[in-house]
């Protein structure tokens, strides 16, 4: 009886101080609902796409939801980036879709910093174009035409990206 006893007052305290609702949701966070965003295409699941959503409510506008389409064009939507589901609301919806042109020597990387190659490789590194793979207006909080409202049912909505296309990203300028 008294190691039974002693069992369940150690996992109680155990229970209690791990506790089972993950990491504590920052004080002003509005409640979350779960909710998925669907991208295609030309009519095709659009994977590796990063969705965002911007909301212009001032209550809400600072928690982000957001996340990455995985092979058949859904997003999971995160706020905060580690809390599931998004606050209630109406949204621009924001997506892109960028990669980087190949390193032509990605072998290089691995040498040590005094290394000419290695520095000829940061050079390199450096003139690297980035790409995006879905029209201009999509990425653009200004510009998407995009809009929908997160409601309690838990749903996954759909959004079509348009044309498939790819325009140059300027990251730095000239």
């Amino acid at each position: 009886m008294t190691r039974t006893l002693t069992f369940l007052i150690i996992s109680a305290f155990v229970i209690f101080h791990i506790g089972c609702g993950g990491p504590a949701r920052p004080a002003g966070m509005p409640r979350l609902y779960p909710a998925s965003i669907e991208v295609v295409q030309e009519g095709t699941p659009l994977e590796g796409a990063l969705v965002q959503l911007v909301s212009e409510d001032p209550e809400i506008e600072r928690w982000g939801p957001s996340g990455v389409t995985d092979a058949s064009g859904v997003a999971v939507l995160q706020t905060d980036g580690r809390y599931a589901g998004a606050p209630l609301g109406t949204y621009k919806v924001i997506v892109s879709k960028r990669e980087r042109e190949p390193h032509p020597n990605p072998e290089w990387a691995s040498l040590p910093d005094g290394d000419p190659n290695y520095r000829r490789y940061m050079q390199l590194e450096m003139q690297r174009k980035t790409f995006n793979h879905i029209e201009p207006q999509y990425s653009s909080v200004v510009n998407t035409p995009l809009t929908l409202e997160i409601t309690a049912t838990g749903k996954i909505y759909s959004v079509d990206v348009g044309r498939k296309g790819t325009t140059e990203v300027r990251t730095n300028p000239p």
